[in-house]
């Protein structure tokens, strides 16, 4: 929950810190836009797995397989390069209807004026979603900050103001307990964290070298719809999913005016 004092400061610069947590739990869509968003999201991964297979697309079909039950399915894919980064980039369309939402509008009421980050160069705001299978450690994505992706690569597309970068991230299939994402509490302020970059999947990635046991980073229990907005130097990541369902989440980081 918001304190006094970050409610006080959110309503002056609400860049300066997300909480001393360095994290916001107090967003949520309603059932109706989070019904909407799940749409979205299925109609792309369906036309994705059009394009790699129509036969199993066919089996989908008739056996009702939904976007939780993607893992009873994906060992017939080839599921990394099937779901890189630019495959899973919501369509333009995406945007007018999201930006209408009463949860994006409380974004807006909150922190002012923002733009969605395009590091893919696509020409329209990049918000993507991902899918982690159960018990699948290559489909999370290890503890880092943000800000290290962005100090690595200059090539991300930047607007013509001064701005603070704040991620948004938001449940839509999950098991509160069971998978979600990683938070480590602080972190934001912690100056000891060491870090290198490689260059990965052609794109310069951050490498954590800090041993994991000088972390306690915790799980947050977040519901379909429910939304964790963070601070951009904040150490997270994804955790194992536990749980029997593939789980579901969309992100994006918000440039916010200064």
């Amino acid at each position: 929950m918001l304190n006094n004092s970050y409610t006080k400061t959110i309503n002056t610069d609400p860049c300066v810190s997300l909480l001393e947590k360095g994290y916001d739990l107090s967003y949520k869509l309603c059932i109706e836009d989070l019904n909407i968003l799940k749409t979205f999201i299925k109609d792309q991964w369906i036309y994705r797995l059009q394009v790699e297979d129509a036969k199993l697309l066919a089996y989908i079909h008739e056996n009702d397989i939904d976007l939780e039950d993607y893992h009873l399915i994906s060992n017939k894919l080839k599921n990394k390069n099937i779901w890189s980064k630019v495959s899973r980039i919501l369509p333009p369309s995406f945007e007018p209807w999201f930006s209408n939402t009463s949860f994006y509008k409380k974004l807006e009421q909150d922190f002012g004026e923002f733009s969605v980050s395009d590091e893919e160069h696509f020409g329209w705001p990049n918000f993507y979603w991902r899918i982690v299978r159960p018990n699948q450690t290559s489909d999370i994505g290890p503890l880092h900050r943000d800000s290290w992706f962005w100090k690595l690569n200059k090539s991300f597309k930047r607007p013509p103001y001064n701005f603070k970068r704040i991620k948004v991230w938001i449940a839509i299939i999950t098991e509160p307990g069971l998978n979600g994402l990683l938070l480590e509490e602080y972190s934001h302020k912690r100056k000891d964290i060491k870090w290198s970059g490689e260059l990965r999947d052609n794109i310069q990635k951050p490498v954590l070298h800090t041993n994991l046991s000088d972390l306690n980073p915790q799980l947050i229990n977040r519901s379909p719809g429910e939304v964790i907005v963070f601070h951009d130097d904040l150490l997270h990541g994804g955790a194992l999913n536990k749980g029997s369902k593939s789980r579901i989440s969309m992100e994006f980081t918000m440039l916010v005016k200064i």
